[in-house]
């Protein structure tokens, strides 16, 4: 960098810390810290908004003490980051991408990871929240008259509609930020938000303010308004059931909500004089003495909590006007992306028929009433029970053990209800895999199955991933496999398992995101080093996609339940291979038994034949595996045969020889690897690591710390060393060519040897069958374009051109001129003649002249 530009760079970064008064501590760390990422990478963009990233990391990881206590200290400085923002010029969507990039180049601790991912998640979810707000909040009150007459002469301001939209909203911000577990989903959210609501409404009937209150709202008491009320009926009127029919929430769970935490909440608030009024009926909030210091305190509350941990500033919806316009419908077109994710490659056909997506809210409280809709399953059913007493008290401790695991893990006082509806989706589930296991093996005895206990377990532990993300919680996957110790090997077992056994209980997006962390398990989870999975290698070497394909099983005659490619429970959870076809044949010629031993001896390093487990592993891993290749290179234009022919084998031989590769690493960064090191030895022009980058980004499952953060060296207990992650470049350069250069030569078309390299053969696509349309399907197809040809044209310069061009300009004006239907030009001398059109009389003339002429005729 120059020094002009280095200059320069300065300061621009001391005017904007001037302007946002930064301290001069927090102003030197996070030049440092700039200067620091500056030298390892570059920036790209503009500059204010890595000044931005740099400023809101080192105030967050600064303290600022506090007056009072000499020993009480606040996380962070202070500085809003909404503030920060807008000096930066830079959108909170912006700055969530751009934070998580710094994150990693800075090398930042975890727990800052956790403040960005908190950070992200908590404004999508207030967005879907205050369009659903705006939709209630105009059904339950009316604009007053009086909202633009409060002026400052006014010694009394008594509360507007527009006022009372701004108090009921920031008592939810401060009611919320009482307990992190309020915000652990959008459910539980929006049942805070509800119980709000019914506070502020009751309040404005005690006022008795006539004046706001909309009419045609069911929640409002008999005869409020009129002289025979009672004021004494508010003391136990409740409008959440109304409420909950208005807005499609969970009545029981909204009114649990009132009862066991917002009157605590609403308690420790008039305590504390965050709100003041009456403690005991907590009414009078809205009454003319109270409602402005109200107004106040909830506004200083609330700001004294983001400047204290540095979350975005909420309250901006107020002071947008637009914002105001938004309803629940903007909320599903704009929230659908963000909080929808991208339909993976794998396994499409498993989901239903893509109809109209619902909002956020609105989604996840459907999910939640259909697995409340199954609540009443409290215990086995009558199929399950077949098993036996002894096989269902086993299930009963496990999940007892299972649901404390889940309590400590939580230390919330929903999750006992969390794990309740589980447990009911747990049977509902069991109830449903047994019958079709029976339906397609009559013969098979579920007390085996039943007694396994890898089965049992991944298949509670999916039932709780599957109902945090009905709720939208905030424990996002992996984080069930972390609180109940479960390897993601074992896991991935039972996705496919729940997706074909679920009886249209699931939903789409449900659906989805199974889909999405059986591929996460695949691609990454399973190859970790403590996954049970390198033991299996250790003992039988890693099957090639030859080895696993159903089709070449079935031509070997290998054991039935591999030549299944939709394989079942029993199958799938076996610990080893049964073959039912030497059971059958247990006593055939020594022949066949000398076959087979020759063909363990011909392949010495398979060592035993693989687990049942490992050869359904394989053969989605390998599947994944050449979805992914084949879009890669679709958009690198290497998608002939040829290419992917060789690219396939050399992917095949890095996982099979080269396993070590994998661990602690990703599926995509070998396929990177490997699709950059073939260009090289090809010696492909115009392909660099940049553009597989760039058409990697496209994939649904992509993510930036897959190529950021690869693993350089594994840590090292005995001498304290931590894990060593670079870029992927870097991992390219000094691990993998040096491990895969001398067999991808054979490929390079400069040694004999490669025509003695087989090909390995690849993954097929898997026949298409017609489905069944959407109802609300829509064809939109582009418009036929329509080509206008420029008219010729020509250029005159008065006393300059000659005569013949001034006749050539008077000809295509003549040309180009419509002609009236009473006039027309003669061709040769330009003169207007007479049109030949005859004119053409009106028709009520006519008849006026019809009539004249008869009268003239009679008078003659």
């Amino acid at each position: 960098m120059s020094v002009n530009k280095a200059a320069n760079l300065r300061s621009q970064y001391e005017d904007l810390c001037r302007e946002l008064n930064m301290d001069r501590e927090t102003e030197d760390m996070s030049w440092k810290m700039f200067e620091e990422v500056l030298q390892r990478s570059t920036l790209e963009g503009e500059p204010l908004h890595w000044f931005c990233c740099a400023l809101y990391a080192a105030c967050r990881l600064s303290y600022t003490p506090t007056v009072g206590e000499s020993n009480a200290i606040v996380m962070g400085n202070c500085i809003s980051l909404n503030k920060m923002l807008r000096c930066c010029d830079i959108s909170i969507s912006q700055f969530i991408l751009k934070i998580k990039v710094w994150h990693e180049m800075a090398n930042l601790p975890c727990s800052f990871l956790r403040q960005i991912e908190r950070l992200e998640r908590t404004p999508g979810i207030t967005f879907h929240l205050y369009c659903r707000y705006n939709d209630i909040f105009e059904k339950l009150f009316i604009s007053s008259r009086n909202d633009k007459k409060n002026t400052k002469y006014r010694s009394v301001a008594r509360c507007s509609s527009t006022k009372l939209y701004d108090l009921c909203w920031c008592l939810y911000l401060c009611a919320k930020n009482e307990d992190p577990s309020y915000n652990m989903d959008i459910v539980t959210s929006f049942h805070l938000l509800l119980c709000c609501i019914d506070l502020i409404y009751l309040n404005v009937l005690g006022e008795n303010r006539v004046d706001l209150v909309n009419r045609n709202f069911v929640g409002i008491p008999e005869k409020w308004g009129t002289s025979l009320y009672d004021p004494q009926q508010l003391h136990n009127h409740c409008i959440i059931g109304a409420l909950c029919n208005l807005a499609g929430a969970l009545s029981n769970d909204a009114k649990d909500m009132k009862e066991n935490h917002c009157k605590r909440i609403f308690t420790k608030f008039f305590k504390t004089k965050t709100i003041h009024g009456n403690e005991e009926t907590f009414l009078g909030i809205i009454s003319n003495e109270n409602f402005e210091r109200n107004v106040k305190s909830l506004n200083s509350a609330y700001e004294q909590y983001v400047l204290s941990v540095g979350e975005f500033d909420e309250r901006i919806l107020l002071n947008n006007p637009n914002c105001r316009k938004l309803s629940s419908s903007d909320a599903g077109v704009e929230g659908h992306t963000a909080t929808n994710p991208q339909t993976p490659y794998t396994r499409k056909h498993s989901l239903p028929n893509k109809e109209d997506v619902p909002e956020p809210v609105a989604s996840a409280t459907n999910n939640v009433k259909k697995l409340k809709d199954i609540a009443k399953i409290s215990g086995p059913t009558e199929f399950i029970s077949q098993a036996g007493v002894e096989t269902l008290n086993k299930i009963s401790e496990k999940l007892t053990q299972m649901q404390n695991e889940f309590n400590s893990a939580l230390n919330n006082a929903d999750v006992g209800n969390r794990f309740k509806t589980a447990e009911s989706l747990f049977f509902y589930l069991l109830d449903k895999i047994l019958r079709v296991e029976t339906r397609t093996k009559p013969n098979i005895n579920i007390k085996i199955l039943l007694s396994t206990e890898t089965f049992i377990t991944t298949l509670i532990v999916c039932c709780v991933e599957i109902v945090l993300d009905a709720y939208q919680s905030q424990k996002k996957f992996p984080w069930v496999l972390t609180c109940f110790n479960i390897s993601a090997y074992h896991f991935h077992k039972i996705i496919e398992i729940v997706v074909r056994s679920h009886d249209e209980l699931l939903s789409r997006p449900l659906i989805k995101h199974l889909n999405c962390i059986e591929e996460t398990c695949l691609e990454s989870l399973a190859w970790k080093c403590e996954s049970p999975l390198w033991d299996i290698i250790r003992t039988s070497a890693l099957p090639t996609w030859s080895d696993v394909d159903v089709d070449n099983l079935a031509k070997r005659n290998q054991p039935q339940i591999q030549q299944s490619p939709n394989c079942s429970a029993y199958e799938t959870f076996s610990s080893v291979i049964v073959n039912e076809s030497t059971r059958r044949d247990l006593f055939n010629s020594a022949r066949e038994s000398s076959n087979a031993r020759e063909t363990l001896v011909k392949k010495p390093l398979e060592g035993a034949k693989p687990t049942a487990s490992l050869t359904i592993f394989c053969r989605k891993f390998y599947k994944l595996a050449w979805i992914r290749l084949k879009e890669l290179c679709r958009e690198l234009k290497l998608a002939e045969e040829p290419h992917l022919n060789k690219l396939w084998t050399l992917f095949e031989y890095s996982i099979t020889q080269r396993t070590e590769l994998m661990q602690d690493r990703h599926l995509d960064q070998m396929l990177m690897c490997g699709i950059y090191l073939y260009i090289r030895v090809q010696d492909i022009k115009c392909k660099s690591f940049t553009d597989i980058m760039k058409f990697y980004r496209k994939q649904p499952q992509a993510q930036s710390r897959t190529y950021r953060e690869v693993l350089i060296e594994t840590a090292d207990e005995k001498n304290g060393s931590h894990a060593k992650y670079r870029d992927i470049i870097y991992f390219y350069n000094n691990i993998y060519v040096k491990n895969l250069t001398p067999y991808a030569l054979n490929f390079s078309g400069r040694q004999q040897a490669q025509q003695n390299v087989p090909l390995s053969p690849h993954p097929t696509e898997k026949q298409s069958y017609p489905r069944k349309l959407s109802n609300n399907l829509i064809t939109v197809s582009r418009m036929e374009k329509s080509e206008h040809s420029h008219s010729p044209f020509l250029t005159y310069e008065f006393s300059k051109s000659p005569g013949k061009n001034l006749e050539e300009l008077n000809y295509f004006i003549r040309k180009g001129k419509r002609n009236l239907p009473f006039t027309e030009f003669d061709g040769s001398d330009g003169h207007i003649i007479e049109s030949k059109i005859a004119k053409k009389t009106p028709v009520f003339l006519q008849k006026c002249r019809g009539v004249l002429q008869d009268r003239q005729e009679d008078i003659k």
